[in-house]
């Protein structure tokens, strides 16, 4: 990519023709200088001055190609060095921070014994915060939930999964009788725990957002305390038996292991929710313009074999097997 291109872009990302000046180590009359012509070049405006600096029409065009380009660029290099090099090589993985110990152990070992040579970074961040870092060259993909679309990206679902109620004996106990916890097994109306307090996630999680879209469609208004995404979090607070939760099935991980140490009057129930009708996609993205080597090819041949045998293992029915 040419001189003139590399500093559109870091201007574009700093907003500022100084700070991209100091961060190129050029003067503030040489990155000025080089847009000036990219503007003489192409007979576009790349950025308004007046009354706030921003990007034009025609610069936000000259940013979405040169980001893309900036991609394919970074795919072709590592793909030529895989060639070169064989199995030596590395990428960035995004990956949600209550998800990441679920899954990578399950899939680490495979790729480690394959590829040993192969240095894999991970960025543990929202699926939201994923997209734009995908779109930005940040990360080479990720494992998201629900993503947004776009044109840019290349989704493949890996497995489903779904929204449980987590609440402890304890607070379970004082709002409803024995017999109507035991109709709860086969799944429980959100309606009726209007008054208990709840933690839940933060509302730019797509966790939350289906959540969202299903209170709202039936007319509930949960009591809610604390926001927190950290499903682990959410799980401990639970089992103080000071609020429930709404959690993802395949997290509940931290919900048995509290149940097989803990008091009768501390243990935690965990409900699936009638009707709910939205399923969380756990889905890989990655950029639909990257050209991945081999050893990304095969770390998601992984994924892909790994993600079902995890969401299976996490059904209800064979975590109580595995505690019994």
């Amino acid at each position: 990519m040419k001189i003139g291109f590399e500093v559109f872009l870091v201007v574009a990302r700093e907003m500022s023709i100084t700070k991209a000046a100091n961060e190129l180590h050029i003067t503030q009359q040489c990155a000025s200088d080089h847009i000036k012509r990219l503007e003489k070049e192409y007979n576009v405006v790349l950025f308004e001055r007046r009354p706030k600096f921003r990007l034009t029409q025609a610069g936000e065009i000259m940013l979405h190609n040169l980001l893309n380009i900036q991609i394919m660029e970074t795919s072709m290099s590592r793909s030529l060095a895989g060639i070169a090099e064989g199995t030596v090589g590395g990428f960035t993985l995004g990956i949600s921070t209550s998800r990441a110990p679920i899954i990578l152990p399950r899939v680490l070992p495979r790729s480690y014994q394959c590829y040993p040579k192969v240095n894999i970074s991970f960025t543990e961040e929202d699926t939201q915060i994923l997209e734009e870092r995908l779109l930005n060259g940040q990360v080479d993909l990720f494992i998201g939930v629900n993503t947004s679309p776009h044109p840019d990206y290349k989704i493949q679902t890996l497995t489903t999964d779904e929204i449980i109620l987590v609440i402890s004996a304890k607070l379970l106990r004082r709002e409803f009788t024995e017999q109507e916890i035991r109709q709860m097994e086969d799944g429980i109306d959100l309606k009726r725990f209007s008054n208990i307090p709840f933690t839940q996630s933060f509302k730019t999680g797509k966790v939350n957002h289906a959540i969202q879209e299903y209170l709202d469609s039936y007319n509930v208004k949960l009591n809610v305390i604390y926001n927190i995404s950290d499903s682990e979090t959410q799980i401990l607070l639970c089992a103080s038996g000071i609020c429930a939760a709404l959690c993802p099935k395949m997290l509940l991980a931290a919900a048995y292991r509290h149940n097989q140490t803990c008091k009768p009057e501390d243990e935690l129930y965990m409900f699936p929710i009638r009707n709910l009708g939205r399923e969380l996609k756990i889905e890989l993205v990655s950029h639909r313009n990257a050209m991945h080597p081999m050893y990304i090819q095969d770390f998601v041949h992984i994924l892909q074999e790994e993600l079902p045998r995890i969401a299976d293992s996490m059904s209800l029915e064979e975590l109580r097997k595995s505690i019994q």
